[in-house]
Formats: C-alpha cells, sequence, structure tokens
C-alpha cells in the first residue's frame, strides 16, 4: 500500500506544481506499479495461491468481500471498429553475382493487401459510463465505478472475484485474473520478451504465440491507455480504497489521495463508429502472397 501510496502521491505533486507531462506516458507507469500491488496482493509469486497476501482466511479475518463487476445494459451497446491495413507491393531480389554481359537478374516476390479490423462492442468492462458525449464538467472517468458494482448486495471471495470474465475475444472468455497476470508478467518489473507472437516451423512456440489474444487486447488503446492497463488501475484503485477503509490496516503516512482520471473529446468522435481515441497500436506482418487477406476480431463485454 506503501509503494501505490507513494506513486499516487506523485500525481498529487504534479498537480501541485502544475507541472505537464505526457498522460499516457504517466498512466503507463502507474498501471506497471498498480500491477506489481496486485501481484503481491492476489496473485502471488508465480501464480502460488498461498504466497498472496489477500487469501480467504485473511479476508475472513478482515470481514472483507469483494464487489462482482458491473453489468453494461445491451441497450447500451454499439460496434466500434477499429484496425488498419496495407495496400499491395512486392519485394524485389537482383542477383549480383551472375557472370557475362547484360543486366542482371531479378526476381520479384508479391505482397498482397492485407486489412486487419477489430469489431468491439462499445462500451467495453472499465468504460460502463462512457456513453454520450463527454465534456470538460462531465467528463468519461478511469476510477473503480466503472469497473465494479460497488451497490451489490452480492459479494465475491478472491478466486470468485479474480475469476470473472471481462470481455469475450472472438467469443473466448479473459478474465480479471488473466488482464492482470498479462500486464504483471509481460510489463511489470520482471517482464520478459514478448517478441516473438508467430510460431516457427521446427521451434517450440513462444508463450505469447500460445495465448495471442491477450497481446492483441494489449494493444487496445483508449485515449493512448492501453485497454489491460485500465482494468489493471482500476482494481488496484478499488482495492486501494477498499484497505484504506479497513480499521485494523494502517494508513500510509502522508496526505491521502484517490486517483480518478477524466477524458474529453469532441462529439461527433464520441460517436464515431471509428473514433480516433480507441486503436490497435500494434502492428502486422508484411506477407509474400498473391491473394489479399483479411483478418476480424470481435471483443465485447460479457
Amino acid at each position: 500500500m506503501t509503494d501505490l501510496h507513494l506513486a499516487i502521491g506523485g500525481f498529487g505533486t504534479q498537480a501541485g506544481l502544475h507541472e505537464q507531462r505526457d498522460l499516457p506516458q504517466t498512466l503507463g507507469a502507474l498501471a506497471r506499479l498498480c500491477s506489481v500491488f496486485l501481484r503481491k496482493l492476489v496473485l502471488g509469486d508465480r501464480g502460488v495461491r498461498k504466497t498472496r497476501l489477500l487469501d480467504d482466511a485473511i479476508m475472513e479475518s478482515l470481514d472483507l468481500r469483494l464487489q462482482p463487476l458491473r453489468k453494461i445494459p445491451q441497450e447500451q451497446h454499439r460496434t466500434i471498429r477499429t484496425g488498419f491495413g496495407y495496400g499491395s507491393g512486392f519485394m524485389v531480389l537482383t542477383k549480383v553475382d551472375e557472370p557475362g554481359p547484360g543486366p542482371a537478374p531479378t526476381y520479384r516476390l508479391p505482397i498482397a493487401p492485407h486489412d486487419f479490423e477489430f469489431e468491439i462492442e462499445w462500451p467495453l468492462p472499465g468504460t460502463a459510463d462512457w456513453i454520450g458525449a463527454p465534456s470538460p464538467m462531465d467528463p468519461w472517468l478511469l476510477c473503480p465505478e466503472q469497473l465494479f458494482d460497488s451497490g451489490s448486495a452480492r459479494e465475491l471471495n478472491c478466486n470468485d472475484w479474480l475469476g470473472q470474465q471481462i470481455v469475450l475475444f472472438d467469443g473466448k472468455g479473459i478474465s480479471l485474473k488473466d488482464i492482470i497476470r498479462t500486464v504483471v508478467t509481460y510489463e511489470g518489473a520482471h517482464a520478459i520478451n514478448v517478441a516473438r507472437l508467430s510460431e516457427v516451423d521446427g521451434h517450440k512456440p513462444s508463450k505469447p504465440a500460445k495465448e495471442p489474444a491477450l497481446h492483441l487486447l494489449n494493444n487496445i488503446t483508449l485515449f493512448g491507455i492501453r485497454f489491460p492497463h485500465l482494468i489493471v488501475i482500476e482494481t488496484a484503485l478499488y482495492l486501494y480504497d477498499r484497505l484504506l477503509d479497513e480499521p485494523s490496516i494502517q494508513r500510509p503516512n502522508g496526505d491521502i489521495y484517490l486517483v480518478k482520471p477524466g477524458f474529453t473529446c469532441p462529439e461527433d468522435q464520441a460517436n464515431s463508429p471509428r473514433p480516433d481515441w480507441l486503436r490497435f497500436e500494434g502492428t502486422l506482418m508484411m506477407t509474400f502472397a498473391t491473394e489479399p487477406e483479411s483478418t476480424r476480431h470481435t471483443i465485447r463485454p460479457v
């Protein structure tokens, strides 16, 4: 709690000094600190349940239960699309060691057009009230209330809480634990290399290649913030707030702040089927082929 308290306090210092910084970069750093907080609290070291701090026995001793995720009414759903594509091209090979007069032989390898698109059923969990047009007086907020149903009478133990599905990616569920673990494992203090997502003949597939959906989802950005980062920040702030209110736990020293970033955009962007603030920031490897290709993925709340 002290580590997260110091990180949040940095925002208070920044606001007090009226410094201007790049918000997505700053929130990205906060997301990584939040992921370390969550690893210690609810995941445990190497995913070993008995090493986590907030296990069921501890929750019972604190009389602490966790609220479920918010459900987004079906009548609020609409479709947003994002992605990119490239046109046809080719790679030229020129043989330079051919003896004899005349031009050196050349060969062309065709690159076929490729269209890559995500179809997203909006709003996603963590952005439950991001509907209509935001304004400076009523912005879209990044806060636990967007993700968790604080008014619910239903309460969960830690395992059931982590096991809740956040979204369906091409029909397959991705849980709260999956998203937290993705940020912890691949972007936290002990992140590993995720450069190879493709499967190569004769080589054992990398771990990211076995679970590409999580890494594709990690490249969906909202206002420059990765979607899993948004989930991790809201989850950590939710637990941080709950533990601050627990009388048997000593509060960190110093000023206490709660973080609620707000976002605005023009009305036409808020209602656009292809808004600029929702993007896929990943890349696509060009392939040598003659026939056009089209890749589609669907993401929707559970």
